[in-house]
């Protein structure tokens, strides 16, 4: 069996040969870990995470390879992805062959965070790792990305669709899944609940409230820990009305094929309509509040119909994800 190194920027947390991670890095290794013998390089971590690597991997050390050659599949573009490079090329002597995953726009959130200066370190990171490693993104539309295939990251197994048993739905009016974070535009969804839709309530998912602000706290607003277990996660969905994405940069957010495998009309934003991928029960709004009232009324009164509509989209599956990843790395290493 092929050795596989994959380097993310993720942090792993191991013990007795049993690693955890975030949730994106295990997705990738379950869908190559048959076909490959995954080695991870990664951060570690001092704490254990939050979700387990179940399949048969290793975490290794850069200073232990002693190959000549090996496989690389980069997760991202980030400083210490780029310091793997380096070391495994100019200190260790290693010929590299392989790919760079591009999980989101690396470009904008740079500049988002860092101003034009971060454009400008992400574009020198980008042409370094560019020289050696051939690009997978899960999007055609991020900056300097020219590529006629795209890769759907999904997660998406039988049980998300599976009948709900629940049997006091709707307990919230919306739901966020995703980190607190001001490019995630939680601290923005957070304010608008709390000051202009103060009639409505809102369930933030993903969020330690110890790193909570209290001028984000509201009695409308609810804040959970992440959630790994996914009958809970599902039960979650399902007792949500709307699933709101309020998010300034995305890639591909998974988020949304969890929403609407759970028949739950999702509003956006203009700053990410290329996410929509001419599915159902998308809604692309303005970033203003009568463009959303507007868009939250029009979602209430058609929401059988809308419902309805959702069913008729094309669902992307973890299946499908990992038969796109495993075509274009065999057909490129």
């Amino acid at each position: 069996m092929n050795r596989l190194y994959i380097a993310s920027n993720d942090k792993i947390w191991s013990s007795k040969k049993k690693f955890t991670s975030n949730n994106d890095l295990g997705n990738i290794v379950s869908c190559l870990y048959k076909n490959y013998r995954v080695h991870l390089l990664c951060r570690k971590s001092n704490k254990k995470l939050n979700f387990l690597i179940k399949n048969k991997s290793t975490h290794d050390e850069l200073t232990n390879i002693n190959e000549k050659k090996i496989n690389l599949l980069l997760v991202s573009i980030s400083p210490y992805n780029c310091f793997v490079i380096f070391y495994l090329i100019f200190l260790k002597r290693i010929k590299l062959k392989g790919f760079v995953y591009l999980r989101s726009d690396g470009f904008l959130e740079y500049k988002y965070r860092y101003g034009i200066l971060g454009y400008y370190f992400y574009y020198f990171m980008f042409l370094f790792v560019k020289r050696y490693l051939m690009i997978i993104s899960c999007s055609k539309f991020f900056t300097k990305v020219n590529i006629k295939k795209v890769i759907h990251p999904s997660e998406l197994t039988k049980i998300w669709f599976k009948k709900s048993d629940i049997k006091n739905k709707d307990k919230t009016d919306f739901l966020y899944v995703g980190r607190f974070k001001k490019d995630k535009g939680a601290i923005y969804l957070a304010n608008l609940f709390k000051n202009q839709l103060k009639e409505y309530f809102l369930t933030v998912v993903g969020t330690n409230k110890k790193i909570i602000n209290k001028k984000f706290y509201s009695k409308n607003i609810n804040y959970l820990n992440s959630i790994s277990d996914v009958k809970k996660l599902i039960k979650i969905y399902d007792s949500s009305k709307i699933f709101i994405l309020p998010s300034y940069i995305e890639g591909f957010p998974k988020v949304i094929s969890e929403s609407l495998s759970r028949l739950k009309p999702i509003i956006i934003f203009e700053d990410i309509k290329y996410v929509v991928n001419n599915r159902k029960g998308i809604f692309v709004c303005k970033r203003d509040e009568k463009s959303l009232r507007k868009t939250i009324n029009y979602i209430f009164k058609n929401y059988k119909v809308i419902q309805k509509d959702i069913k008729k989209s094309y669902f992307f599956t973890k299946d499908n994800f990992k038969k796109e990843l495993l075509m274009i790395i065999k057909n490129g290493l």
